[in-house]
């Protein structure tokens, strides 16, 4: 006759409570990505397109740009943050 184990069976009934183990090591490279491809644009605006602006207009440029640069790896970062504050609030 087979009996269970029923050690077995009720580790794999109860759900786990670690947290994953995975960093943000997605995140790190998407934002070294993003800085580098900003760096990329701005040396090309600076090579190509900034002879038909004045100097105001070409600071502006870069000071947009960056912004937008900072909002979007910003976005990433606290929409990643936010998960993992709700997986560690809802550990109690």
């Amino acid at each position: 006759m087979l009996t269970p184990n029923y050690q077995s069976v009720e580790n794999q009934s109860m759900p786990s409570t670690e947290m994953p183990k995975s960093g943000p090591i997605g995140l790190v490279i998407a934002s070294m990505i993003g800085f580098l491809v900003w760096l990329v644009f701005i040396l090309l605006f600076a090579l190509y397109w900034s002879e038909r602006y004045n100097l105001f207009q070409n600071v502006i440029v870069f000071i947009v740009s960056l912004s937008i640069t900072g909002i979007l790896i910003g976005l990433m970062w606290v929409i990643w943050g936010r998960n993992r504050f709700r997986m560690w609030n809802n550990w109690e």
